[in-house]
């Protein structure tokens, strides 16, 4: 759907609340508290800007009452729905990823309100990659991310700057999913957290051989399998975790110029990105779906 289609389709609160209905109770209405299945939709006639307020469904069983934005990142927003709607189109269109200056000036709206909408957009992001676990033989490495670079440019190891743990999942010789999160160090605690939540049940674990990867993959009692940096084939073995690691970089500073205050978020854009990499012009309705099953944001901020 190109822009034209995409704004004529949700021009007003309504298509936009028609369409957030849809997705949040694809099966039809569920009541948060209790579960129950029907509602009376409400309006709120008495007030003086009921025509601007977003109906209500209320439960018939214990009578409560609920929006279709409730539990949503659009909770209590001042913005428009049809500039959310937006918002998320011009995310979901612009593989380079989208700055908040430039958000700021399509939506007309202010700079932290862009920021904000941003915020919670990579949020719902995060969200729905944690649901995932990668299977099949999984390529695990990690990088450093941010500050001076020292060495090769490329480990995490004994630097001072971020260290991030990177895995791809293979199938015949390509990569299908990945998975980036930042770590404050590589001990043993810290690396099986994260292979333990991101990594499905027999995998077969494939590395450059360092001890914390080997304890790891015990523990876990899965297949190690090691290429170690020093061999011949070791660039050829894992040259789609490189790859993935330049684009990273290049998505990072071609966007957010560097600026990496926010590593966690960026990378979750990153690896949702990529993850659909194959969505084309469907990334915009599977990154609404995103934004309308994701919880609200933990902030008393609201855009």
């Amino acid at each position: 759907m190109n822009l034209v289609d995409f704004v004529q389709r949700f021009s007003n609160e309504s298509a936009c609340e028609e369409h957030l209905i849809q997705l949040r109770w694809k099966t039809g209405f569920q009541c948060p508290k209790c579960g129950y299945t029907e509602a009376t939709l409400v309006h709120a006639k008495h007030r003086r800007d009921a025509d601007m307020r977003m109906p209500l469904f209320e439960c018939k069983r214990c009578h409560r009452q609920t929006s279709v934005t409730a539990g949503t990142i659009f909770h209590k927003s001042k913005v428009p729905l049809n500039k959310w709607f937006l918002a998320v189109y011009l995310v979901a269109n612009d593989k380079r990823g989208i700055a908040a200056t430039t958000l700021a000036r399509d939506l007309d709206v202010s700079y932290p309100t862009a920021w904000l909408m941003l915020k919670k957009i990579r949020k719902a992001m995060e969200e729905r990659n944690s649901l995932y676990r990668l299977g099949g033989i999984v390529q695990v490495d990690d990088f450093y991310l941010g500050g001076e670079s020292h060495g090769d440019g490329k480990r995490g190891r004994g630097t001072d700057q971020d260290t991030v743990i990177v895995g791809v999942s293979m199938e015949k010789g390509a990569p299908t999913h990945c998975f980036m999160e930042l770590v404050s160090n590589m001990s043993k605690s810290m690396v099986l957290g994260v292979l333990s939540k991101r990594l499905a049940p027999n995998v077969v674990l494939e590395t450059d051989g360092h001890h914390t990867y080997a304890v790891c993959a015990k523990e876990m009692d899965v297949r190690h399998v090691v290429t170690k940096s020093s061999d011949e084939d070791a660039h050829e073995v894992f040259r789609w975790v490189n790859t993935l690691i330049s684009n990273l970089k290049k998505f990072i500073d071609g966007t957010y110029h560097g600026r990496v205050e926010h590593k966690q978020a960026y990378l979750e854009e990153f690896v949702y990105r990529f993850n659909r990499r194959f969505a084309g012009a469907g990334l915009v309705e599977r990154l609404l779906n995103t934004c309308a099953l994701a919880k609200p944001l933990n902030s008393t901020a609201t855009a």
